[in-house]
């Protein structure tokens, strides 16, 4: 039997319920998010496609515990290194993206420091989880192609800002 959107929103909806931790969390939903992004008839196709000239992000769930949606990265598009300040699962529907783990020190009243921890290239079927201490990331389509990425995550993010550190060149 073919894995759901509909089956993945109620599997969150249960799971989100049961637990508060979001490492176990992202243990949990990272097993059925890969199912999901197997299957891209999961998803209704004009949610799979960027409109004209900016990137695609569509909202498929939304509640206060947890926000689905589906982003898709034009050739090239980046996001610089940001925080979502709570825990996330990131599973790509196809094609691939670069994403890069960064480790902040605070420094007092000056900026950040930021330091890259690793660079990991996630093609189809992977899937990228994000925890407390270990969630701050860029993202960038290195590719001639648009790659379609499924996201959670734990809280309603509607309208927050994210925090976000400069990089350098």
């Amino acid at each position: 039997m073919t894995y759901t959107l509909q089956s993945f929103i109620g599997d969150l909806d249960r799971i989100t319920r049961e637990e508060t931790d979001g490492r176990t969390i992202t243990e949990r939903v990272g097993p059925l998010l890969g199912q999901l992004v197997k299957n891209p008839a999961s998803v209704p196709a004009e949610y799979l496609r960027s409109p004209a000239g900016q990137r695609g992000r569509y909202m498929l769930h939304r509640t206060p515990r947890f926000n689905v949606t589906s982003v898709i990265w034009r050739p090239g598009d980046r996001a610089g290194a940001h925080d979502h300040e709570t825990w996330g699962v990131i599973g790509v529907v196809s094609n691939e993206i670069e994403e890069t783990r960064f480790r902040v020190t605070e420094l007092g009243a000056g900026p950040a420091l930021l330091e890259m921890q690793r660079v990991m290239r996630h093609g189809p079927g992977a899937v990228s989880k994000l925890v407390p201490g270990d969630e701050v990331h860029a993202m960038y389509n290195p590719t001639d192609r648009d790659t379609v990425e499924i996201h959670v995550y734990g809280r309603d993010l509607v309208g927050l800002a994210r925090r976000t550190w400069a990089q350098d060149p």
